[in-house]
């Protein structure tokens, strides 16, 4: 085969910090059933997104014989495991939640059940398929919720991203988690989602032998500004409708040389539909170029704004500025975000009987036993509080007439559940986030049951009657 895909290799063939489990290979434990859960440590909240990405590891996840051979001679002691896993492909049970349902951190959002040998080398593909996306989504939704329902969000990270297979999965959750469209032609041409841009800094600097040789202005007898010149020829070539930076000299007087093209002539004028901001204050830039264009004859234009926008940025500016119709959100959507999904695999059924990692830190202890998570919903539709349980209860959530088990089969025997178009995840998003009241403080909890399961179980892993201390001495 061709170059080495790192990230497919480590989905492939697992991580080699799981050299010790496979190097045993105690063939009893290999082919015990085992359960592992599935949830992310750091994002407030999030659209679980990653089903498709998934499926596409457990498919592709058959070994080659190059790697079979790399496993073989592997200092670790990797010879029955390599044999173990030639021509084999995972087979076990996956439940998920269904894709796009909005998820809080530390809620189990899937778990995978079969031979522990197999099973546990699955974690690294989990964690490849969730945890992009749930974190790209989750951002995306937080940038809608501080813009608002009303206005334009539009994925400008392309250049961000690193590679363009990237920039295209960026632009697909960013759009499922709300955003409208994307500066990215790839993106859009495979996805089939709207195409957005604005003209570039280096179309008015492409100008600059205008500065010599101006061209002389009908109306004023006197020169143009090459950056007028700049705004008519982008203007001809859009007829049916453009946005025009202005800031790259300064802002105001770049409204001045738009304002100058854009009345040159009617058609010019309809093509002019917007402007884009993306320096210095962007709230106050933008109301002054807003009331600059309406007592120029220009109203009803559409003020986009842009700028290594953070959420809590474009917050402010829709307080300051609320006639600002749209963000272009790059570097924060896909390169200086505040923390990724962290999503983690753990242990939780073993032959049967329900375990835990027990930590030394409180917040890192796991949850035991297959798990379920429950939602409640008022008479309204509304939702209303959170419960993770084990499987096998019957929950009741305060002020709920309608309690969901969110955790339904997806995956048994070589098959997957159907996993809806990105534009049905999008309006399932929106659907969620609209029944969430004070989706900030949303009411999460373990049940009476669990808790009492996780506390008891700690509490006896932790008892030691070995009498390592007649042996050991503690330093």
């Amino acid at each position: 085969m061709g170059t080495l895909n790192i990230d497919r290799y480590h989905a492939a063939m697992g991580d080699a910090s799981f050299k010790d489990v496979t190097r045993l290979h105690d063939q009893r434990l290999s082919d015990a059933e085992a359960t592992f859960y599935v949830t992310q440590r750091k994002l407030p909240f999030a659209p679980c997104l990653g089903h498709e990405r998934l499926v596409r590891l457990l498919v592709d996840s058959q070994i080659d014989r190059p790697r079979l051979r790399f496993l073989e001679q592997d200092r670790g002691g990797l010879e029955l495991f390599a044999k173990s896993i030639e021509d084999i492909q995972f087979v076990g049970k996956i439940r998920t939640v269904r894709p796009a349902t909005i998820i809080f951190a530390q809620e189990p959002f899937a778990d995978i059940t079969g031979a522990f040998g197999l099973t546990q080398a699955q974690e690294i593909k989990f964690e490849h398929a969730f945890d992009l996306p749930m974190s790209t989504a989750s951002t995306a939704m937080q940038f809608r919720m501080a813009a608002g329902d009303e206005r334009w969000l539009s994925d400008f990270s392309l250049r961000r991203n690193g590679d363009i297979e990237r920039a295209v999965d960026i632009a697909v959750y960013a759009f499922i988690g709300g955003f409208n469209d994307t500066s990215n032609l790839e993106a859009a041409f495979r996805l089939d989602i709207p195409a957005v841009g604005t003209i570039a800094h280096y179309w008015q600097q492409a100008y600059i032998e205008y500065m010599d040789n101006p061209e002389i202005e009908p109306r004023t007898g006197k020169p143009k500004h090459f950056e007028q010149v700049a705004f008519e020829r982008w203007l001809d070539a859009n007829p049916n409708g453009t946005t025009l930076l202005l800031d790259t000299i300064d802002v105001h007087m770049g409204a001045v040389h738009a304002a100058m093209a854009a009345t040159s002539n009617e058609t010019r004028r309809r093509a002019f539909k917007g402007f884009r901001v993306d320096s210095g204050n962007l709230a106050e830039l933008g109301q002054w170029c807003l009331r600059f264009f309406t007592a120029n004859g220009l109203p009803g234009l559409r003020a986009n704004l842009t700028g290594d926008l953070t959420v809590d940025r474009v917050r402010d500016i829709v307080k300051q500025f609320p006639e600002v119709n749209g963000f272009g959100i790059g570097t924060k959507l896909s390169s200086e975000v505040k923390a990724v999904a962290g999503v983690i695999f753990k242990q939780c059924v073993m032959k049967g009987r329900p375990t835990l990692k027990a930590s030394n830190s409180e917040e890192k202890i796991t949850l035991p036993g297959r798990l379920q998570l429950f939602r409640g919903s008022d008479a309204r539709g509304m939702y209303v509080g959170d419960v993770i349980g084990l499987d096998s209860e019957d929950v009741e959530i305060p002020g709920a007439i309608k309690v969901e088990r969110l955790l339904v089969p997806f995956w048994e025997n070589g098959q997957h559940s159907a996993i809806p178009s990105i534009e049905k995840q999008k309006v399932f998003v929106e659907e969620q986030r609209r029944r969430f009241s004070d989706i900030e403080n949303y009411p999460r909890q373990l049940s009476t049951r669990l808790r009492e399961l996780r506390d008891e179980l700690v509490k006896r892993m932790r008892v030691d009657n070995s009498g390592w201390e007649t042996i050991l001495n503690e330093p």
